[in-house]
């Protein structure tokens, strides 16, 4: 069997060249197969019309304009219109009485002319003395009270310190802020009762911080302090005391603790004064 293969191989390797051979020259000889090309005409369409472009819509452009918000508006206040002089008391003690809730201040309030006795304590502190008829009101009811350690020298005596510590109380009770506010809208009719007094050209402003000035270089004693009496009236038996000005020698009966006290507040209203005076 295998030797025969080759043999077989050979003759199908034959038979395939002659069968491609015959086939060759048939299709060389037969006028049936003659293929003839024909050119095939293509129907050209008919032009189709294209349709205009539809137009964009016009974007309309909107300017982009900032929103602010309105100003808001103004509404000036109307102007505060002052009472005549004369008739003031009563706008003083409307406003003096929310300066504080301390009701001792209602009895500050009672008297009358309340500008113009303010106006006359202040003058006389910054001249140095003391108003005792515009004071009366912020006088204390118990008589004033010396020990007695010799025919000649007496003691200050605590008890004669407390009859001042209600008068101090409502006075440090005040607020300050409010207080100088309050001082700047009544300052037209201070300066006219300060003009009353003689003073057309000066300032009640000036005369006020001189006041305040003079009662805060008092000097507090701390320790007893030593009377004399040489007619009827007590005197301090140091002269540096006694050569103080009235209303200092004032601030020295009212004992260490209320004129610690006092001077505190009247630092504290000077500066807001001046705050509030200097805009």
């Amino acid at each position: 069997m295998s030797e025969s293969k080759p043999i077989i191989i050979a003759l199908v390797i034959a038979g395939l060249g002659i069968v491609g051979y015959l086939a060759y020259t048939f299709m060389q000889d037969d006028p049936k197969s003659t293929v003839v090309s024909t050119p095939i005409e293509i129907p050209v369409s008919e032009p189709v019309e294209t349709p205009p472009p539809i137009p964009e819509p016009e974007v309309e452009v909107v300017e982009e304009v900032e929103m602010t918000e309105p100003a808001p508006e103004v509404v000036e206040k109307p102007a505060f219109i002052l009472p005549r002089l004369d008739d003031s008391d009563g706008l003083i003690r409307d406003g003096v009485v929310t300066l504080t809730r301390h009701e001792g201040i209602n009895y500050w309030v009672r008297p009358s002319e309340l500008v113009r006795k303010f106006v006359v304590l202040v003058d006389n502190a910054a001249n140095g003395g003391i108003a005792r008829e515009a004071a009366s009101m912020l006088g204390p009811d118990q008589p004033f009270v010396a020990k007695q350690l010799s025919e000649k020298v007496s003691l200050m005596d605590d008890v004669s310190y407390a009859r001042y510590n209600q008068v101090t109380d409502v006075f440090v009770s005040l607020d300050s802020r409010r207080a100088a506010e309050f001082y700047e809208l009544l300052e037209p009719l201070f300066q006219e009762a300060y003009d009353e007094l003689g003073y057309p050209d000066k300032k009640f402003n000036t005369a006020l911080f001189a006041a305040i000035g003079r009662l805060l270089e008092t000097p507090v004693i701390e320790g007893p302090v030593r009377l004399v009496r040489p007619v009827v009236m007590y005197e301090y038996e140091d002269p540096r005391l006694e050569s103080l000005a009235g209303a200092q020698k004032q601030m020295l009966r009212m004992g260490p603790r209320n004129t610690k006290l006092i001077q505190a507040k009247l630092s504290e209203l000077a500066i807001e004064l001046r705050s509030i005076l200097a805009n």
